[in-house]
This record gives structure tokens, sequence and C-alpha cells, in this order.
């Protein structure tokens, strides 16, 4: 008697249970775009989603980003957000050009200590999901911006100034392969770069690049190639840019524990008979400063640190936070 009143209150909660269930897959066929769907099933079904990956999340291949309820896509990381105190080993008081009337002739009073920050951020402006061209599976258009800063805060003695300042607006076409290794995508770009300053320190320059991505487990490796857009002469702050600032870089990210990460950058003007480059490493330490960032180390070697230091040649170290991303 006690076996048949357990079958019969058992047959009551599963009959309960496949009820809901029922009405939650209801719920879920009336979802328009496929991906929503599949995930609102997947949910339904006390599937556990797979983990996204590192370049999935940070170019939404799989459109599972985070728009609010209207669907308004929010800021999100672009490059990483960071500040350090740095030393250099050779800091550049007399910035030079072969453009007419932009070398400085008086010494800046600089110090070799300084602070660095960089904000970077980025939002979808444009998407197209469901794409089949080239093997492509979908289509992302990007705003980005960053913004690199080199301020003298502890030279007191002359106002504590802002030695230099990088702005960096872009456009960004992703084109998604699908693929859950491997090639994961391509960007195609165009940057415009400037310092914002006059004569005789002005800066900039605009190129158009083509940008691969890769990714197994830990690690990722992003490459990117551009082409400088011509400039006339008497314009032209800074003509023989791409012999120090190159022509390609690559970008190699390391995840070897959930808390740490290590980031290369090597930048190359891609000529063997008269090489000039850029290294940059950073290591974001599992050492945690608060809830929104943890400590960090960079250092870097050659030429192009910032546009003023396009053609100048130095080396640095600092330490600081890298913020999380959010």
């Amino acid at each position: 008697m006690r076996r048949a009143f357990a079958f019969a209150f058992s047959c009551t909660l599963l009959a309960g249970s496949a009820h809901a269930d029922n009405s939650a897959l209801e719920a879920c066929s009336g979802i328009v775009n496929k991906t929503d769907r599949l995930l609102c099933y997947d949910q339904a079904a006390s599937v556990k989603p797979q983990p996204r990956s590192y370049l999935t999340r940070a170019w939404d291949l799989d459109g599972q980003g985070n728009p609010d309820s209207d669907g308004i896509r929010r800021l999100e990381p672009y490059r990483k957000n960071y500040a350090l105190i740095r030393y250099t080993t050779h800091i550049n008081k007399t910035p030079t050009s072969p453009s007419p009337n932009h070398s400085v002739t008086a010494p800046y009073p600089f110090m070799k200590v300084e602070t660095k920050f960089q904000f970077s951020a980025k939002s979808e402006i444009g998407n197209y999901r469901n794409l089949e061209f080239l093997g492509f599976k979908n289509f992302r258009l990007w705003a980005a911006f960053t913004q690199q800063a080199f301020w003298q805060a502890f030279n007191v003695g002359n106002s504590s100034p802002f030695r230099e300042s990088n702005y960096e607006p872009e456009i960004i076409g992703t084109f998604g392969t699908g693929n859950a290794q491997g090639w994961k995508l391509l960007n195609l770009g165009f940057s415009h770069q400037s310092n914002g300053r006059n004569e005789p320190a002005s800066r900039s320059w605009n190129r158009l690049y083509l940008q691969g991505g890769w990714e197994w487990d830990e690690m990722f490796v992003t490459g990117r190639g551009w082409w400088r857009i011509p400039e006339r002469l008497p314009k032209d702050d800074n003509p023989d840019l791409t012999r120090f600032l190159g022509r390609a870089e690559l970008v190699i990210h390391w995840l070897p524990e959930r808390d740490d990460e290590i980031i290369m950058l090597l930048r190359s003007n891609l000529n063997l008979h008269g090489h000039k480059g850029f290294l940059q490493l950073d290591w974001a330490s599992p050492f945690k400063i608060g809830r929104s960032s943890q400590l960090n180390f960079q250092f870097t070697t050659g030429y192009g640190d910032s546009l003023i230091d396009y053609n100048h040649w130095q080396t640095t170290l600092g330490i600081g936070v890298v913020f999380k991303e959010w």
C-alpha cells in the first residue's frame, strides 16, 4: 500500500514538472532569433551552455553579447585598461621629425619616471548574424576608441605636465568563422591616431588594416598588417613613420591560470636590411587589488612607445594595475 502511494505521488510530481517544462519550451518556441531561442531551450532543459572562449567573448562571435532590454549594446573592453608607474632609460626631451617645423630645438625638462595609463573601449553598432560568405558565418561592425597618456606626475617643479597623449578612434568590421578552435575571426579596420598637438610636436597618421585571430585552449593570437594612407608631404607630420612604427604586429595572449595573464606584443617594419621594431611584455599577476584590478608588470623596448616617440628608441619598466573587464 505504501509503495502504491509513493508511486502515485511520484507520478504527480513528474507530471507537474513535465507541465512546467512544456510551458518553458512553448515560451522558447516564440523567440525569433535562433541563438537566443537555442539558449532558452538549453536553460529550459537545464543544460549548462559551454563556456565562451576569450575571443568569442571579446568579439561576440556567438551573438550572446551584452545588449540591454532595449537591444542597445553597452560599452565593453577593447584593449587592456591599466595604470602604471614606469621608468625609461632614455626620455625623449627633443622630439624630431623630417617634416618641416616638426623638430623641437629647446629640450623639454622631462623626468625619466612618469605614469602611463590606457583606456580602451568598443561597442557594436551593427551586425549580420546569419552570413554565408566565403566561409564566414557572421559579421559585426564596431566603433572603438583607445587613449594612452604619459603623465609627468612626479615632475612637480615643472607643473607635472602630460608629456604625451595619443587618441585612436577606429571602425572595425569582424567576420566570424564559427570555428571552435583555430582561426576564429578576420577584422577589417580603419584607424586614425594622433596626439592632438600643434607644431613642432604634432604627430598623426591614418591606416587600413587586416587582422586575424586564432585560439587554442588557454592561448590566443592576433596578427595584424596595415597600409598607411598617404599624405602630402607639407601636411605629413611624420613621413618616415612606418619605417619605425612598422607595418605589422603580432600579439600573443597566454592564460595559464584563471587570474593570470601574459601578453607579448611584437611590432616590425618587415625590413631585413634596416629592421626596426618594438617589444612589449605584460604580466597581469594573480595578486588582486580590490575587486576590480590586479597587479600588472610591463616591459617595453624599441621604437614607437608613443607617437611622439615613434623614431625614438628606449627601454621602460613599469608596475601598476590592470583593470578587470566589465
